[in-house]
């Protein structure tokens, strides 16, 4: 790492991928709203660790709220929050959600003196002497961006501390909208430390032999789509002596987890079954009232067995849970390759899509060969 010359100690909360007021639309209707609260209880769950720690920067690293969505609570809420916190600074870096161009919230100019927002989609910095600190970064102006901010380019001053922040996608494809940069630019910028967003799931620092790079995860885990628990990561810089090290570590600022299994229910006959075989998945599991659980049924039964479509979360004490059948009619079907009924015509017919590799014909057919049997049979295979 580069060399610096007074000794200090600077921490720097890395965060990002928030997405207040976003819609929470794989929840029910009636836990969208109850989840955007959680989801700011978890902001100002971090914005209390950061007054009560001392943060001497926070990095945004895109997405802090849903721009088209945004209310103007939420900009109550940054701007308040923001200068709450008058000896941190705040360093943004919109990205897809947040971009610059038509956001009430950054053209307003509302936010604090000491909220910086990077507006350009090429290279910016922000100077802070008082630190020795320069961060450098760039802004989505809209929703995508395919050029490399960092391309070709270098720090320009080894002795400070330099910082990079931004929404990007490192060592993604090549024709990425999503800011493609590879990590051959990283280590040729030679910034001490690299803060970025974009992907959910945050995971572990990863080091550039003498600098490293991270990216923060969503600040609360909004959707099935989204599994795990949100997060941010502390870096704390330390310098004396001309000898920099960076101490890291991963933060936990979420509420609900949300999680998506597969319960294998093949030969099951009763819903008294299935519920014993999810019980024992989300004790095994140990999911609780903060689990919001998506369960998909696979495996084969019988196609005469209904699956209960009215199995709630209070049934397995989740904050929420959803079923998802993707089961096939197929146990105990053989005498049908052979039936020379109307039945038996209906399966065979049906039955190599019922087979087949691509899993939305599987599901139609299953759903078609269910109700013709049914209808055959004059029974109502509603729920």
């Amino acid at each position: 790492m580069s060399d610096k010359s007074q000794a200090q100690i600077l921490k720097f909360l890395h965060c990002g991928d928030i997405h207040l007021d976003t819609p929470f639309a794989g929840l029910p209707p009636e836990k969208s709203e109850e989840r955007r609260r959680g989801l700011r209880a978890s902001f100002m769950k971090m914005m209390e660790y950061i007054r009560g720690t001392g943060i001497n920067y926070v990095l945004i690293s895109g997405d802090l709220f849903e721009a088209e969505l945004a209310t103007n609570s939420t900009a109550e809420l940054l701007v308040r929050e923001f200068r709450n916190c008058p000896e941190t600074e705040f360093i943004i870096a919109p990205g897809r959600a947040d971009h610059v161009h038509g956001n009430a919230i950054y053209e307003s100019k509302r936010l604090p003196e000491n909220c910086h927002v990077f507006t350009s989609e090429t290279m910016e910095r922000f100077d802070f002497d008082d630190h020795n600190v320069r961060i450098y970064g760039w802004g989505f102006t809209e929703p995508t961006l395919n050029a490399n901010p960092l391309i070709d380019q270098q720090v320009d001053d080894i002795s400070k501390i330099n910082i990079v922040i931004g929404y990007a996608d490192i060592d993604g494809a090549l024709d990425s909208d999503t800011c493609p940069i590879a990590t051959a630019d990283l280590k040729r910028f030679g910034a001490d430390y690299y803060a970025f967003g974009s992907r959910h799931e945050g995971g572990d620092f990863v080091s550039l032999e003498d600098s490293m790079y991270g990216y923060s995860g969503a600040l609360e885990s909004i959707g099935f789509d989204d599994p795990g628990i949100g997060g941010a990561k502390l870096v704390v810089v330390k310098y004396n002596g001309g000898e920099l090290s960076i101490d890291a570590k991963n933060m936990s600022f979420g509420h609900i987890v949300f999680k998506s299994e597969k319960v294998d229910i093949t030969g099951v006959g009763t819903s008294n079954e299935i519920i014993n075989r999810v019980s024992r998945l989300v004790s095994d599991k140990k999911y609780g009232s903060e689990t919001a659980l998506r369960v998909e049924l696979v495996g084969d039964i019988d196609p005469r067995f209904v699956v209960p479509k009215n199995l709630g979360s209070d049934a397995f004490g989740l904050y929420s849970f959803e079923l998802l059948d993707k089961t096939m009619p197929l146990f105990g079907t053989d005498y049908l390759k052979r039936d020379m009924s109307v039945k038996g015509e209906i399966f065979r017919q049906l039955l190599p899509l019922l087979k087949s590799e691509k899993e939305e014909e599987r599901l139609v057919a299953a759903i078609a060969f269910r109700e013709g049997l049914a209808a055959l049979e004059n029974r109502d295979i509603d729920a």
